[in-house]
């Protein structure tokens, strides 16, 4: 067993950061979660007239909603899937994996009561990543299948619904079905120290407002009182989302305020309060982690999976038996030579 210091003194220093991630493409997935290499969920942000004053019913329609199964694991299937289809198999990265992988790293130092699990592969010379669930995780499902739970975590994708259409000309459509399932993927290349990365992650709509141009932008509803800027900040800042466009709710799930947030901006707002986290801290943490693989993970073999592991202290690495329980490229992937 291998073990990687999270002491955070480790990782406060300076740090260029992630340059701009470059798009490589894009996916979409339909109301059954199946794969379709185009863009037919992209949909684009139809700007209210008035931010200050609108009225969003978050819960209409919550009855008929098409719901996603939280449980099943899709692992790294469909960005494997895209990368395929676009015979990107050899293509020059070090990692390969999903946002979501990412965005937990690097909130590690800030975030030591979530645990984390992910299993890695090497196959011609690049790292594949892949989440694994975690008991914490499962739990925290599990608690939010409780009736009024799931329905305020399915309230930002009814959000989505009043703010989206599916082109730049259309009128949003908040009388749809109400479904989690439908997404849409950016796929993007981006290098962080001497690592390069391609991971997929899920975008909300694309803005063609200024100042930034035709863009991707995020969308969140919040309370009065609570906002997550950390979670913001690295979920945007990894596939370059330059804005995120916040609705304002109470406790019924009514939205009566929306407002706007730069991606950049989120950090000096956060040295506001206590025990601010820090850029750098979360990029030198990912950068590490990532040369700790390299160091450990050495036998080029798909079939064959590390295991990473983080409950609060320093981080381990274990070989497990080849073929065990965590390996997962060979199981989705029958192009790859085994």
């Amino acid at each position: 067993m291998a073990r990687f210091n999270t002491d955070i003194g480790r990782f406060d220093y300076p740090n260029s950061g992630l340059n701009r991630p470059e798009e490589l493409g894009c996916f979409s997935l339909d109301i059954n979660r199946e794969f379709h290499d185009d863009t037919s969920q992209r949909k684009y942000f139809i700007k209210p007239s008035n931010y200050d004053n609108v009225s969003f019913d978050l819960t209409k329609g919550y009855e008929g909603m098409v719901k996603r199964d939280e449980f099943k694991d899709e692992q790294i299937d469909h960005l494997l899937k895209w990368i395929n289809n676009h015979e990107l198999g050899n293509m020059q990265t070090h990692f390969i994996c999903r946002r979501g992988l990412l965005n937990r790293l690097m909130r590690t130092m800030y975030a030591k009561k979530d645990d984390w699990k992910f299993a890695v592969s090497l196959h011609k010379g690049t790292y594949y990543l892949c989440e694994c669930p975690t008991d914490q995780s499962l739990a925290k499902i599990k608690h939010m299948m409780g009736e009024k739970d799931e329905e305020m975590c399915g309230w930002g994708y009814k959000f989505e619904q009043y703010l989206t259409a599916s082109s730049a000309d259309s009128d949003p459509s908040p009388d749809l079905q109400y479904n989690n399932c439908e997404t849409f993927y950016t796929v993007v290349k981006a290098t962080i120290g001497s690592h390069t990365l391609v991971y997929s992650g899920e975008v909300d709509a694309v803005s063609t407002d200024e100042p930034f141009g035709e863009h991707y932008v995020e969308f969140k509803t919040i309370t009065h009182s609570a906002y997550k800027l950390r979670n913001w900040w690295t979920q945007s800042v990894l596939v370059g989302v330059p804005e995120i466009v916040c609705g304002l709710r109470d406790d019924a799930g009514i939205v009566t305020k929306l407002q706007t947030y730069t991606t950049q901006d989120l950090p000096t707002m956060a040295s506001d309060i206590p025990a601010p986290w820090k850029p750098n801290v979360c990029f030198n943490f990912l950068d590490k982690l990532l040369d700790f693989i390299k160091s450990n993970v050495t036998i080029d073999d798909p079939r064959l999976v590390h295991l990473l592991e983080f409950s609060g202290r320093d981080a381990t690495c274990n070989r497990l038996p080849r073929d065990s329980e965590y390996a997962f490229l060979h199981k989705c992937c029958s192009h790859l030579d085994t």
